[in-house]
């Protein structure tokens, strides 16, 4: 694999608890990752889903602070996350 030439950032803070919120918009290059990290400050888990009924139903638990996942996905605008507590935030990284 070739390396990439330029990457994208964000954070999103998960206000409200109980509440999916979309990532922002990122483009995620061909046979590329996007990468989900739990903010090391959190002090709950963080649900991460596709934004589907079935997805958000059984999502993908980020159970501690600093942990992660990564996604082979074409962009960052079909995953959610949520939270049981309010103020959670998660890191996003992908490269384009």
């Amino acid at each position: 694999m070739a390396s990439r030439s330029k990457f994208s950032t964000a954070n999103l803070t998960i206000t409200d608890a109980d509440t999916w919120y979309p990532l922002p918009s990122m483009p995620v290059g061909e046979d590329c990752e996007v990468v989900i990290k739990s903010k090391g400050t959190n002090t709950g888990a963080v649900k991460v889903a596709f934004n589907s009924v079935a997805s958000k139903a059984a999502p993908f638990l980020l159970d501690n602070p600093g942990d992660s996942l990564s996604l082979k996905i074409r962009g960052t605008e079909q995953i959610v996350v949520s939270s049981a507590v309010a103020a959670q935030a998660v890191e996003v990284i992908a490269e384009g």
